[in-house]
């Protein structure tokens, strides 16, 4: 009886997964047909007609290279301050976990309009606010509105959310500070603990973040458009109005480009995982 059970529940976790592969890839299949359809035939040259646009491999490069920047802040930024709370601040917490769920309340039309407000305009309560760091970044040669720059500080703070919950995780999974103080017994200093000892512990959390923010910066459109860059996800959007075949066709490679990205990341993180011996 126990081992008809057994099998019944490994049918039905089979049967699950199909249902979720299929309400996945279904979706991505009707789009690819839908992108290569023309009229009664498929046609197969949109994607020769796309990668010929000059616009879509510029476009392409801005948002990958704003998507890896966007990456690489938010994990120098975040990884560091969480581990220096859970340590040495426990009761700053709240906050954190307060401002990493305020990106959900303020959509991304208001968080960019804010920042054209703020970096766009002279007012004295900014310069008070900011100590003076707004007016610099307001005036040459250091002007940031609408730049680049600014944009990968509103990814940032978009993609805050799916940053702080896998890092909190992963760094309330150990003890935190057992091992610091045994580093430190050792002579470790802050930064060598939390580089060698404390980071590849987390390391899962921390890729995971990564992937998320990535996945985040590469597909957001609101504050670009309205920041006037000429994103990939604008391109898309352009495309769209006039051509919908292509933008389907367009929304796959997309996809494709993405996944390729993310398991690449995949990849490089476990071939550069240290080899542990039986023993360890």
């Amino acid at each position: 009886m126990q081992q008809q059970t057994t099998r019944f529940t490994f049918g039905l976790d089979k049967f699950i997964l199909l249902l979720v592969v299929l309400y996945l890839v279904i979706p991505l299949g009707a789009t690819l047909v839908f992108g290569l359809s023309n009229g009664s035939n498929l046609n197969l040259g949109v994607f020769a007609q796309i990668i010929s646009d000059s616009d879509f491999s510029q476009t392409l490069l801005l948002s990958l290279g704003l998507a890896i920047a966007s990456t690489i802040v938010a994990i120098v930024l975040i990884t560091p301050t969480v581990y220096w709370v859970q340590l040495r601040l426990p009761q700053v917490r709240p906050v954190l976990e307060f401002l990493s769920l305020l990106p959900f309340a303020v959509p991304p039309i208001v968080l960019s309009l804010g920042y054209l407000e703020v970096f766009g305009n002279d007012h004295l309560w900014i310069d008070v606010l900011s100590l003076g760091l707004v007016p610099l970044l307001s005036s040459e040669p250091f002007v940031i509105v609408n730049t680049p720059q600014l944009l990968i500080c509103a990814y940032v703070i978009i993609a805050l959310p799916f940053i702080y919950r896998p890092i909190d995780n992963s760094l309330r999974a150990l003890n935190t500070r057992v091992l610091t103080e045994a580093a430190s017994s050792l002579g470790c200093g802050w930064w060598r603990t939390f580089l060698t000892i404390i980071l590849p512990n987390i390391w899962p959390g921390v890729i995971s973040a990564a992937l998320l923010t990535f996945s985040t910066a590469m597909g957001e459109f609101t504050i670009a458009v309205l920041s006037g860059i000429y994103t990939f996800p604008v391109y898309l959007n352009q495309v769209g109005q006039g051509d919908a075949h292509k933008a389907a066709s367009l929304t796959i490679m997309s996809f494709i480009i993405t996944l390729i990205c993310v398991l690449s990341i995949i990849l490089l993180t476990r071939f550069q995982e240290p080899r542990r011996s039986p023993k360890a």
